[in-house]
């Protein structure tokens, strides 16, 4: 049976992957070019630009660069690329406002005043504003000297062309939301039927949902492509920060529940991550504070959470650690080992505050891959102990010798009359004559023979009708709830037994049974049922008496 099963799931599986195959081979050869899009390169303006100070021009690195000037404006000029005037020009700034000249007539004004000076990230300024012009001025603005003073590429084609190449730039942002929110959605039904099941495990599964809802979120806001269209920027701004404000939540509870931890510090620091993450975004909704000035309180509660964890994990370690899902402890570490280069890279500033969840998105992703694993674990070992439980239940409700069911499962049948009436149900008792005789004549295998053969007959003739069971050493029973011509199946049940019949000496099976109907609605009794039994029973031995088969009962 086992060896069976692992057969199936194997042809499952290879089916499965024939079929993405197939369905992968089928998208590549009917692909169909997107027409819409024109096909124009979108150019890349980094070079050719000079830092003006008054009357004298200094050439400017490359961009994308972090220009060294003292002041809060920083103005650029360099002379106009040829282009259509269908196409657009793309200026991305961050903590900055912007102003564009052609020549000396000014053609874009954003964002002024330091109220305004997260309002806008992407600008875009369409060509036919400086048709004709020979140079092209950009006067960057920042209101604080802690703010981020890089340039990035300025790029320049048709607007179409820019959205697509801008788009494609953050696919990998796009890609890993999209997955996330997919994952969040299969966790949440699993989680909501395990609740509803009362299955124990549910509080873990809307808990990682919750992290990676919260991770999916903070590394597409932290991308900025919510933005491409406009948007609102400082929206953007403050939710991204709400997002990676609120994660150490979900991942304190969902460490402490997967590895079963009763620890007063981690619950403290649960409660303190939350109120932490309020009290700063109300702050910062009041113009008290900017919220990016207090990320350092993230940071110390994800340092305190690794030294609590190790303590617990290695000061505190016993077996139900190891019993519990390993490759789920392992992702939680990765996440952490993530967080905490995070952390040190950002403070010597090796990684970039633009981006800081680029690399947490490895250490998501490997989240997300523990969990698969462990789930696939999980199935496989729930699959192996439900073979076992089948294998078991089997033994407990099978009679060996005979295959057909045994007093267990009789019992059991019972009870299901009770609890679920039908509305006919009939006992056919049978009982093999003279079967201490067989035996102490023959021997005993030949009884075993005898029993083996009559329950064979009897499998064959009832077995497709209803249940049959095998009650004591040479009786059997078969209970029926479908009006059924018993009589006629009795007589070829003996034409059976006769023609099966292997000895030398005669082997007949004496049988009686007994039905009856209950009205709809009609409370069933063990007594009721045990009845019934007793009529079919005082059938049979009728017929032992008479040595012929009962006479048809209505």
């Amino acid at each position: 049976m086992i060896l069976g099963s692992m057969r199936k799931r194997f042809l499952f599986t290879l089916l499965l992957v024939l079929a993405l195959a197939l369905t992968l081979a089928a998208a590549v050869r009917y692909t169909v070019p997107l027409a819409a899009i024109p096909e124009t390169q979108v150019r890349q303006l980094d070079t050719g630009w000079f830092c003006q100070d008054g009357d004298s021009l200094t050439p400017l690195s490359p961009l994308p660069c972090e220009p060294d000037f003292s002041g809060n404006t920083l103005t650029l000029v360099r002379s106009l690329a040829d282009g259509s005037t269908e196409d657009m020009l793309a200026v991305q700034t961050r903590y900055q406002s912007l102003r564009v000249w052609a020549d000396d007539t000014l053609i874009y004004d954003a964002a002024q005043g330091r109220e305004h000076a997260l309002g806008s990230m992407w600008h875009f300024i369409p060509c036919e504003d400086y048709a004709g012009a020979s140079t092209l001025r950009v006067e960057f603005t920042r209101y604080d000297q802690g703010d981020d003073g890089k340039i990035s590429s300025i790029l320049q084609g048709h607007p179409d062309a820019l959205r697509l190449y801008l788009l494609s730039a953050h696919l990998p942002a796009i890609i890993v939301w999209m997955s996330c929110m997919l994952f969040v959605l299969l966790l949440t039904a699993i989680g909501g039927f395990m609740a509803l099941r009362r299955i124990d495990g549910a509080p873990l599964a809307l808990i990682l949902a919750a992290f990676i809802f919260l991770s999916g979120t903070w590394i597409l806001l932290d991308s900025k492509v919510t933005t491409l269209d406009g948007g609102n920027y400082a929206l953007t701004y403050f939710f991204s920060y709400c997002a990676f404000y609120l994660l150490p939540v979900p991942l304190l509870a969902y460490s402490q529940l997967l590895l079963q931890l009763n620890s007063k510090p981690l619950r403290l620091l649960t409660w303190f991550a939350a109120g932490n993450a309020a009290f700063w975004m109300l702050l910062h909704l009041l113009d008290v504070i900017p919220i990016r000035k207090t990320a350092v309180s993230v940071h110390l509660i994800i340092l305190i959470f690794v030294a609590l964890l190790a303590r617990e994990l290695f000061c505190r370690r016993t077996d139900r650690f190891q019993r519990r899902l390993v490759c789920g402890v392992w992702g939680i570490s990765i996440v952490l080992a993530v967080a905490l280069a995070s952390i040190v890279l950002d403070y010597v500033g090796i990684l970039p505050n633009t981006n800081s969840s680029a690399l947490f998105v490895w250490g998501l992703l490997a989240l997300i891959l523990s969990m698969i694993m462990d789930t696939i674990l999980q199935i496989g070992q729930l699959w192996q102990e439900q073979q076992k439980m089948r294998f078991y239940q089997q033994l407990a409700t099978q009679d060996r010798m005979t295959l057909l069911s045994n007093r267990n499962a009789y019992e059991l049948r019972m009870r299901e009359l009770v609890s679920n009436p039908p509305a006919e149900v009939a006992f056919v008792l049978f009982d093999i004559d003279k079967m201490k005789t067989i035996n102490d004549t023959h021997g005993h295998h030949c009884g075993d023979q005898v029993i083996t053969m009559a329950a064979q007959c009897l499998l064959d003739v009832f077995g497709p009708l209803g249940d049959c069971y095998r009650i004591g050493g040479d009786e059997f029973c078969v209970i029926l709830t479908t009006s059924e011509p018993i009589a006629g199946k009795l007589a070829v049940f003996d034409k059976l037994v006769a023609s099966r019949n292997p000895h030398s000496f005669p082997v007949r099976v004496s049988h009686g049974w007994a039905a009856c109907r209950f009205a709809k609605g009609t409370a069933v009794s063990l007594e009721n049922v045990e009845g019934i039994k007793s009529a079919a029973d005082a059938d049979l031995y009728r017929s032992k008496r008479a040595g012929e088969p009962s006479e048809e009962q209505q």
